[in-house]
C-alpha cells in the first residue's frame, strides 16, 4: 500500500527513484504507485527536473590515460583484467555513477529553501508561542515553541485551510527544535488560498483519513512576510 499520508516518505523514495538507488521490488512497486498516484508522479516530476538542472552546468571531459592507469593500479587490475572481467568494471562503473548521484540529491538538498512567503505564529491562551511556520516558495520550516504537553498516544497536525475548499495536511508538526519538509503541488495550492492554518490532534502518524477528526485547538493568520 502506498504511504499515501505520508509526503516525506514519498519525497525521499521519488528521489531514490530518480536516482536510479531504489531497486528490485522496492522499485517495480514504485513504479506502480508513479502511474496511479499523482502526488508521486509529481514528486518524481520535481526531482527529475531539479536533478537534471545540476548536470546541465557540468561538461563532460576526457580524463587523460594516467588517471584509468591509476584507477587500475589502485584496484590492482592486470592489463587484461578489464576484458576478462567487463562485470567488475561495470560494477566499478555503477559505484562511481551512484556516488555522483548522491552527492548530488545532497547538494540539492543542502539548497535554502527559496523565498520566504508567508509567517504564521501559533500562539497558546496563556501567549506563549507554540509553533512557528515558515511557508517558503517549495517548502515550510516548522519552529516549535513551548508546548505544554504531548499526549503520548497523538500527534499534532497541521493543516492549511483555503477558501471554500477543504483543509489539507501540512503533516505532523515537531514538539521540539526544528522541521523542514517539501511543499507538494497541492499543498503549495491550499497554502496559496488560505487565510488560516489550523492544528489539531491526531493519531500518530497524522489523521488516517486525510481530513481532521478532530475540532482544531489552535487557529492562526497567515501574514505576508515583511
Amino acid at each position: 500500500m502506498a504511504p499515501q499520508g505520508h509526503p516525506e516518505i514519498i519525497d525521499s523514495l521519488a528521489a531514490e527513484y530518480v536516482l536510479g538507488t531504489l531497486r528490485g521490488p522496492a522499485r517495480r512497486r514504485f513504479e506502480k504507485w508513479r502511474a496511479t498516484i499523482p502526488l508521486v508522479q509529481e514528486r518524481c516530476r520535481f526531482w527529475e527536473e531539479n536533478l537534471m538542472q545540476l548536470a546541465k552546468g557540468v561538461r563532460p571531459i576526457r580524463p587523460p590515460p594516467r588517471v584509468w592507469q591509476g584507477i587500475r593500479a589502485r584496484l590492482n587490475f592486470t592489463a587484461s583484467e578489464p576484458r576478462r572481467r567487463p562485470g567488475r568494471a561495470l560494477a566499478i562503473a555503477a559505484s562511481v555513477l551512484l556516488v555522483a548521484g548522491l552527492s548530488a540529491l545532497l547538494y540539492w538538498r543542502s539548497l535554502g529553501p527559496g523565498k520566504l512567503v508567508e509567517v504564521a505564529t501559533i500562539v497558546a491562551p496563556t501567549g506563549a508561542k507554540v509553533w512557528e511556520v515558515d511557508v517558503y516558495s517549495g517548502r515550510l520550516i516548522l519552529h516549535a515553541g513551548q508546548l505544554a504537553e504531548h499526549p503520548t498516544d497523538r500527534d499534532y497536525e497541521l493543516w492549511a485551510l483555503p477558501t471554500g475548499g477543504k483543509p489539507v495536511s501540512l503533516g505532523v508538526l515537531p514538539t521540539s527544535g526544528t522541521a523542514q519538509r517539501t511543499l507538494t503541488a497541492v499543498q503549495r495550492q491550499a497554502l496559496a488560498n488560505a487565510p488560516q492554518v489550523a492544528v489539531t490532534l491526531e493519531p500518530l502518524g497524522g489523521s488516517p483519513t486525510g481530513q481532521p477528526t478532530t475540532t482544531p485547538i489552535f487557529v492562526a493568520p497567515l501574514r505576508a512576510s515583511s
